[in-house]
């Protein structure tokens, strides 16, 4: 049977006070209206009711999977859109039910309504289970209320219901952009796009920023982190996105030749947050996120990020900081990055084979003016750039 709408639902932003849940509605429209256009369903058009949005004009089973990908979206089902006269809901349901559930399978059947009709939805429930149970008689199928095969699911909305079998998860949390911006260091790996992912999901307009060190690390390397990025880019409902590079080569070399060996990756990544802050500041950003896990190498330790913190003019966010590696893994492999992340590269060839896990403070400071950090962080600005994805 032809699915001829896409029902989307939200939860979180069903919760918010009455002006901001409208706000949210209208941009989470607004950012279904761009995905669709950028796959090519420019005519796609968007009812907002009662906590869902109603999409007709487009290919409904493309449709929802585009539309699976948009922050704020808990989930998504490919429907058949027809009247509210128990009859027509009859008919259209159990047609469905025989194309869908096969011999000996059982079934259910979830019925919810909105407005004023003539029956309840239990009513609908009895009345379809009764058809599609007297239909399939020869197939052997049974009712199973708990952990059913099959579910058909009607919604009633009024005048109008609608009717499917399949429900697609989307990444559900707030709708992106709505919490501010934010500038992500960005290097490719399994870490840094999962933060990236979890703090777009929370609302946040996030840019990412590729640290480029070369020559300590290898084109690869660059190449893994454009690739990851353009895949994040899918979950992105601009019609534009950048990714901006800054190359610290020079000043990596400066650190490796004329500092402790122990405090290269400390003066590294202090470096990259001078790097990251000022970008952010440029780009009216409220602060920066990282893909750090505590305790995962040298320089996450809580006396190194301690240290670490100190250069920031603004809030570092650690989305993953008491995460698990398989757990970061799991959510890697679900929006769709992992399998890239992990493609062998020639990582950073300054990492010391014994580094520092407890820096000092002061120590770091004095071997940054030894260095003239703020004259290396000079040079390192001017080389920022920023590429469309």
């Amino acid at each position: 049977m032809k699915r001829n709408v896409v029902l989307v639902a939200y939860n979180e932003i069903a919760l918010k006070s009455k002006p901001v849940r409208k706000n949210l509605e209208i941009q989470l429209s607004s950012h279904i209206q761009n995905m669709l256009t950028r796959h090519g369903m420019k005519k796609a058009k968007i009812d907002r009711t009662h906590g869902r949005l109603i999409i007709k004009n487009v290919d409904s089973e493309k449709a929802k999977i585009i539309i699976s990908k948009v922050f704020g979206v808990a989930s998504v089902m490919s429907s058949i859109e027809i009247s509210s006269e128990l009859d027509d809901i009859t008919k259209t349901a159990v047609k469905l039910a025989s194309q869908i559930i096969q011999s000996n399978q059982t079934f259910a059947v979830n019925a919810r309504r909105i407005g004023d009709h003539s029956y309840t939805s239990k009513d609908v429930e009895n009345k379809l289970g009764e058809e599609i149970l007297q239909l399939l008689s020869d197939r052997g199928v049974k009712v199973d209320l708990s952990h059913p095969d099959k579910t058909v699911h009607i919604e009633i909305r009024n005048d109008s219901a609608y009717i499917y079998d399949e429900i697609l998860k989307g990444p559900g949390g707030l709708t992106y952009g709505s919490q501010g911006k934010l500038i992500s260091l960005f290097s490719g790996g399994i870490d840094s796009p999962v933060a990236t992912w979890l703090m777009m999901k929370r609302g946040g307009s996030v840019l990412p920023l590729v640290i480029d060190q070369r020559p300590f690390v290898g084109e690869d390397y660059l190449e893994r982190a454009f690739s990851v990025a353009r895949k994040l880019r899918e979950y992105v409902p601009l019609s534009d996105y950048k990714i901006y590079i800054s190359s610290t080569g020079e000043v990596m070399e400066e650190i490796v030749k004329n500092a402790p060996k122990k405090f290269t990756c400390v003066l590294c990544k202090r470096l990259m947050y001078r790097v990251a802050c000022h970008l952010a500041l440029t780009e009216g950003a409220h602060g920066v996120v990282t893909g750090e896990n505590l305790g995962q190498v040298a320089s996450q330790t809580l006396a190194n990020l301690k240290v670490i913190d100190e250069v920031a003019s603004l809030p570092i966010h650690r989305p993953l900081i008491g995460f698990e590696k398989q757990e970061i893994i799991d959510i890697a492999k679900k929006i769709g990055t992992y399998d890239l992340s992990i493609k062998s590269v020639h990582g950073c060839s300054a990492v010391p084979s014994k580094p520092a896990t407890m820096a000092d403070l002061n120590e770091i400071k004095r071997q940054e003016e030894k260095l003239g950090v703020e004259n290396l962080l000079s040079e390192t600005l001017r080389s920022v750039a920023k590429l469309s994805l």
